[in-house]
């Protein structure tokens, strides 16, 4: 049976079960520190928080859809992605940041 397909809204409010990815070293702390702060949290928060550190949250969600396959947690990382570049376009540019320089930002999203 096909699953109806699911607003960004829907994905977005799905507990992911970050712990368990620290406690089986998909994540590391730091990354799940990071999760805990921007997860479930207004618009206006996230935009804060993004401005303060935005490639260290890029780094995570990158890093995310690079090692971790479960489909629910890919669709809620691409729909965090989504929702941070439609509130301000002009975000791309943390994918472009320095600090990411050893990292391939595009790999996830080519495979």
């Amino acid at each position: 049976m096909a699953q109806a397909e699911l607003t960004a809204e829907q994905v977005l409010k799905r507990d992911i079960p970050w712990e368990t990815y620290m406690m089986t070293k998909l994540i590391s702390g730091t990354d799940l520190q990071l999760l805990r702060r921007y997860d479930n949290r207004s618009e206006s928060y996230r935009a804060q928080l993004l401005d303060d550190d935005g490639p260290a949250y890029v780094r995570v969600f990158v890093s995310i859809l690079r090692d971790i396959f479960k489909e629910e947690t890919v669709e809620y990382v691409l729909a965090l992605i989504d929702e941070l570049l439609t509130a301000n376009p002009k975000r791309a540019r943390l994918f472009h940041d320095k600090s990411l320089a050893n990292e391939d930002t595009y790999e996830p999203f080519l495979s």
